[in-house]
């Protein structure tokens, strides 16, 4: 009587097999009446789909992870056709101080002598000659030795002053004519990395961390500096009604003197960079260079030198120049 008590008080019967029927029935009647789903019915279906998966992976198991091909850096074929070529070339088939300057990939011919197949690698190599630069095919049999000889076609490379139009950058905001304060500021920019004065080239690039610091490359003395073409970027404080903005990229043309040739005279050779520049209607600032066709991806202060400056800084040695573009000597 007292179990039966205490169970009422607290809202609760234990249920009766023989009164309420099976439990998981009452479960399943009492789940259709909140969610209006036969739920012992589901169940059994469940159940079922659940064994059709397990019997069909049991039967059919997955393929294993198959590792990716390894590439093959020293293919058979490849040492023995750079060998053969350069014994080849020896003997003047294509002029003069001719030497390979690289080896371009392997591919493979199958041939026959009527009896067998026998699987050749075709190499292709690229040699420089007093007589211009050729493309080179090698082809070697698997016991490494050459099959016929070595076929070549000549390669119409352009010359070093040629060069081609390859535009400025996209999505500018618009051309910028350059200032005579921005041609001194490219100037003396130009004297300072060039020239072999570190510290000045730092000076001009006025990094904000006082212990970064920018290496000149000692080349010889800048002859000329010239702007060949500016835009406005769109990044800093943009003005997109006047299409300005307080960076801008500009290409730029140096030409540098290198020590004497050897008849009394100095010979002289081309660079060209992008300048990612600040302020440049006003007191501008370079503040990156790079390649021709970098000028808007440039990121500031990013030719910063690595590390702390050496005590020695081969670039300030004065066998590399004198001051600031100084020839070398």
């Amino acid at each position: 009587m007292r179990r039966k008590r205490i169970d009422e008080d607290a809202g609760w019967r234990a249920p009766d097999p023989k009164r309420d029927g099976d439990p998981d029935r009452q479960f399943s009647r009492r789940a259709f009446r909140l969610t209006g789903l036969r739920l012992l019915r589901w169940q059994r279906w469940i159940a079922i789909m659940l064994l059709l998966i397990v019997a069909y992976l049991m039967s059919n198991p997955p393929d294993a992870s198959k590792p990716a091909p390894a590439t093959d850096l020293d293919p058979a074929g490849r040492v023995e056709s750079w060998a053969l070529t350069e014994q080849w070339l020896a003997k003047g088939a294509l002029g003069a101080d001719a030497r390979i300057v690289s080896w371009n990939g392997q591919s493979h011919a199958t041939v026959s002598d009527g009896s067998k197949d026998m699987t050749l690698s075709v190499n292709t190599l690229i040699v420089d000659s007093a007589a211009g630069w050729w493309r080179v095919r090698t082809t070697v049999t698997p016991d490494g030795r050459l099959s016929g000889w070595p076929s070549v076609e000549r390669l119409g490379l352009a010359g070093a002053d040629d060069r081609g139009d390859t535009g400025m950058w996209k999505d500018t905001l618009g051309q910028l004519t350059a200032s005579d304060m921005l041609d001194t500021t490219v100037r003396k920019w130009a004297d300072a990395f060039m020239g072999s004065d570190s510290d000045m080239l730092t000076v001009l690039v006025n990094d904000p961390d006082p212990n970064a610091w920018y290496r000149a490359q000692g080349l010889g003395k800048v002859t000329a500096a010239t702007i060949d073409g500016g835009a406005y970027l769109d990044k800093g404080n943009v003005d997109r009604n006047e299409r300005r903005s307080d960076r801008a990229a500009l290409r730029a043309t140096v030409t540098v003197a290198h020590a004497d040739a050897g008849d009394g005279s100095a010979a002289q050779s081309q660079y060209s960079y992008d300048l990612l520049v600040a302020d440049p209607d006003g007191t501008p600032r370079i503040l990156a260079w790079g390649a021709p066709g970098t000028g808007a991806t440039l990121r500031e202060h990013g030719n910063r030198a690595p590390g702390a400056r050496p005590a020695h800084d081969a670039s300030s040695d004065t066998s590399a120049g004198t001051g600031t573009g100084g020839a070398a000597k």
